[in-house]
């Protein structure tokens, strides 16, 4: 593919990069900066193209391993082993006990995106390629990259066609109706009498990243669903039945904050009983097990102290895609060679083969990769990391390919660079898609600069 888009004529591929920055605005391919301006999100001119068959894999390996996960949580208020590798705060978890009386309650529906070190050829790795990370709680990118796969289809595609007469080259399941998809399910299975969506985030005035929550409304409309998007202190109870926000109905509510923002909304004397109704009713995606999408769950499907959990064949197919990892504090535990251990000397010693990060920060803050900084300042890190043991993990370096991409920006030529690449995976029972990401660093986001890769499938679905 990039070598059919790099036999563009000079004069088709400026009108392309034209009508593409014309239209990246409008369909909301842009970031707010911190200084006010906005700037466009760089788009990827080459696209990565997938078989069928990659997406049917991708979809039954990263379902199989959401029902391990929630067969695992089914216990988590029961078993101080998972309380430990899951730590939650005592405030939250008194929340989540009060709002879960009788335990864990069904449905349990998680909308997530899997991040993964796979690029534009995952044939070859589909057996060894690794997550990097889950994400079950407020997905980017859900709005983003559609619109921008609707982008390429629209101006690159048909300029492929002298170099491919027959690109036969369909767009992939469209992430926003995944979502739309999974909370009509979700809405059903809780006989609500209608379908009407909240989407929910902690909309606070500092500036910066992407409203992809008025985007998705948008879109919810024009599917004729009806949809508000507010704040959890706008969500209001009425007799703990009808539940609004902004005053408007909801029947289901779509969330972009994580339980400990609910929790230090309520310290700081806001009212919460509206959004903790919602809870309380199940009406809430992703629902409770989508709070422990932290870093340590790669521990709980890594570290053999675990396997007690897992059926064989789960141990081996963890083994396989989950990168070692560990909760930082003093511990002794055993190494990726299979070796006994004490944690911290060993994060000391193999610096440049091992990570830092926040076991449930997001976006890319925080993350410390060992190869690319000093002795001094990974000390530096890693001592920060253990004055709040349990709040940080050490994982195993995931090997992130770079790959030339031709990429789009505000301004200039489109220019083919080096860049690192991911692969998130989104799962449902309706299908499978994707977010190809790029960056010059290899902890890629958008919200740091990164850009996006286009996907699509080659043929039918």
């Amino acid at each position: 593919m990039r070598a059919a888009v790099e036999q563009i004529p000079e004069a088709a591929l400026k009108e392309l990069a034209e009508a593409v920055r014309e239209e990246a605005r409008p369909q909301g391919l842009f970031l707010q900066r911190e200084d006010g301006k906005t700037e466009m999100i760089p788009v990827a001119l080459t696209p990565w193209v997938f078989s069928p068959g990659v997406a049917r894999y991708l979809k039954s390996l990263f379902r199989g391993i959401r029902r391990t996960v929630n067969r695992v949580l089914a216990r988590y208020f029961e078993d101080p082993k998972l309380q430990a590798i899951l730590p939650l705060r005592e405030s939250e978890l008194r929340w989540l006990q009060a709002s879960c009386p009788e335990g864990i309650p069904r449905p349990q529906t998680i909308f997530e995106r899997f991040d993964t070190n796979l690029g534009a050829q995952p044939e070859g790795h589909l057996a060894d390629f690794q997550i990097i990370e889950f994400n079950a709680v407020g997905v980017g990118c859900v709005y983003l990259a559609p619109a921008a796969t609707e982008l390429l289809k629209t101006h690159l595609l048909p300029k492929l066609r002298d170099q491919m007469p027959e690109p036969a080259l369909i767009s992939p399941n469209d992430y926003r109706q995944l979502l739309l998809n999974d909370l009509q399910a979700h809405s059903r299975a809780t006989d609500r009498p209608s379908f009407r969506v909240g989407l929910v985030e902690r909309r606070e005035t500092t500036p910066g990243g992407c409203d992809e929550f008025s985007f998705l409304a948008e879109f919810f409309r024009s599917k004729e669903v009806p949809t508000v998007v507010g704040d959890p202190r706008e969500v209001d109870s009425r007799n703990g039945q009808e539940l609004t926000l902004r005053g408007e109905p909801v029947d289901v509510f779509y969330r972009d904050f994580q339980l400990e923002e609910v929790v230090s909304i309520k310290t700081h004397g806001c009212s919460v009983e509206g959004i903790e109704a919602a809870f309380a009713r199940i009406g809430v995606v992703s629902t409770v097990f989508g709070e422990f999408d932290h870093k340590s769950l790669c521990e709980l499907l890594s570290n053999p102290d675990f396997t007690e959990y897992l059926t064989p064949q789960e141990i081996r197919s963890m083994k396989r895609h989950v990168p070692w990892t560990r909760l930082l504090l003093e511990r002794r535990t055993i190494s990726p060679e299979g070796r006994e251990i004490d944690l911290v000397p060993f994060v000391r010693e193999h610096r440049e083969e091992l990570v830092l990060k926040p076991n449930r920060g997001y976006g890319g803050e925080g993350v410390v990769v060992g190869r690319a900084v000093t002795v001094s300042v990974w000390e530096q890190a890693l001592e920060g990391a253990l004055e709040k043991p349990g709040t940080w993990v050490v994982q195993e370096q995931v090997r992130i390919a770079q790959e030339p991409v031709m990429l789009l920006k505000a301004a200039g030529r489109p220019q083919t660079e080096e860049r690192y690449v991911t692969l998130g995976v989104t799962a449902t029972s309706r299908g499978v898609s994707f977010v190809g990401r790029c960056s010059d660093h290899p902890v890629v986001n958008i919200s740091q600069g990164g850009g996006l890769v286009p996907v699509f499938l080659a043929g039918g679905r």
